[in-house]
């Protein structure tokens, strides 16, 4: 059976960590939410509250934070694809193209239609013959109309809106829609080990440090303390981090929906503002672990 949902990204720039830490600190929620029944069991529950009985773990609860879970998973895997995808391109387009846009959009229409084909016959030209007789090759153009189906911003779109297909994508969700699952990742250490199993069994849980030799030793009480006072304040950050992605990725997909299409120096400061979300944000390394007795 299938438990884990909240799958890491494997790249390893900076937005990846920041949004596998991210991911990290909603581990707890994963076990917790991760379907364990029977098909029996769970069309039982699923009758029985729609009967009205409601239980004190409510399976229609469950259900939808599992739904969630499996969509923020996904917004985020495709976020940081959109992200990273935007960036390749622009910094292609600077490097390549010497930011030239209709240099672009002319190598990008040649390269599209002699990949895909096109039903525009227009698009065509002889290229001489062959034993198979007469050849044909794509038509240069360079006029606007021609153009604008290849144009950088046209390209952009699948990164800003997806060309309108469904998920997540450069500006479409803010951070109030992750508001519930950013507050269980600033308050992680409140479902921490040591508090739940103190909880569940009415005594103190030993706790083990690894220290700089390498040895693992208990921590007293006051250091389990202070580690999860010191985790906190990495987590609050972790949290501010992540929200400042999603403002400026809001703003980066306003930004991007209202500029004129030929605007060169703003697809300039697009690559510069990418870059820095892609490359320059704190690196959240993995907690130090701990091993329970």
């Amino acid at each position: 059976m299938r438990h884990r949902i909240l799958e890491p990204l494997l790249a390893t720039d900076n937005l990846a960590l920041l949004f596998n830490a991210y991911l990290r600190g909603l581990s707890t929620f994963d076990m917790v939410t991760a379907p364990r029944e029977t098909m029996r069991e769970c069309n039982a529950a699923f009758a029985r509250e729609a009967a009205g009985d409601k239980p004190k773990l409510s399976i229609v609860d469950q259900a939808r934070r599992y739904y969630e879970l499996t969509v923020l998973s996904n917004s985020l895997h495709s976020l940081h694809r959109s992200v990273v995808g935007a960036l390749a391109l622009l910094e292609d387009f600077l490097k390549i193209y010497q930011a030239d846009l209709t240099a672009y959009a002319v190598a990008n229409r040649l390269r599209s239609i002699d990949e895909w084909g096109s039903d525009d016959e227009s698009d065509w030209e002889p290229d001489g013959f062959d034993e198979k007789g007469q050849k044909w090759k794509v038509a240069y153009k360079d006029d606007p109309t021609s153009l604008a189906p290849y144009s950088l911003h046209h390209e952009l779109a699948a990164f800003f809106n997806g060309h309108d297909t469904r998920g997540e994508y450069i500006g479409t969700s803010h951070p109030s829609d992750f508001a519930v699952y950013s507050h269980a990742v600033a308050t992680q250490t409140e479902l921490s080990l040591r508090k739940m199993f103190s909880h569940g069994f009415k005594q103190d849980l030993t706790i083990y440090g690894q220290q700089a030799d390498g040895q693992m030793l208990p921590l007293s009480l006051a250091d389990q303390i202070e580690d999860e006072l010191n985790e906190d304040i990495v987590n609050s950050s972790l949290v501010d981090e992540f929200n400042a992605v999603l403002y400026k990725c809001e703003e980066l997909g306003q930004i991007y929906e209202e500029m004129a299409p030929d605007n060169l120096p703003l697809y300039v400061q697009l690559c510069g503002w990418l870059s820095k979300i892609v490359r320059e944000i704190p690196r959240f390394e993995p907690p130090k672990g701990f091993i329970a007795d």
